[in-house]
């Protein structure tokens, strides 16, 4: 992803434009790996060394509250990032610990008429066909 098409995503979300954001929303833009803010740092650092670990998760937390990001809280003891916002589900193998993305129809769930729904999240786990196969 250009950083050209990084700025006018965060323009018309109102977003105060800075490198460290820039940074941090290309590498999960490009990166459809489901990472944690460990692993996001680990790959932004690299090519920024004043960047802190704090800087990191504080992007991810503002990328996050606009909207350009779904944290996936997966997992017990870590929350994970996806740029893609598109609603979707996520699998998470329980072998290799991989999560896959996967597609489900947004309607597809009554009894909640009238609620105010502010978060829509679907985990399932268990074996990838990779594991499975092995």
């Amino acid at each position: 992803m250009q950083t050209r098409e990084i700025t006018d995503l965060f323009h018309k979300k109102g977003l105060k434009i800075t490198p460290q954001r820039i940074a941090v929303y290309k590498f999960l833009a490009e990166n459809p790996i489901h990472p944690d803010v460990e692993t996001v740092y680990n790959q932004v650092v690299a090519d920024n060394p004043s960047f802190s670990k704090t800087t990191v998760y504080n992007c991810l937390q503002v990328l996050s509250a606009c909207g350009l990001l779904i944290p996936v809280k997966i997992d017990a003891d870590k929350i994970r990032y996806d740029a893609d916002v598109r609603f979707h589900g996520h699998f998470k193998c329980e072998k290799c610990g991989k999560i896959y993305d996967f597609t489900c129809e947004e309607g597809m769930f009554g009894g909640l008429e009238n609620f105010e729904i502010k978060q829509r999240d679907v985990y399932y786990s268990g074996i990838c066909n990779c594991c499975k196969d092995k």
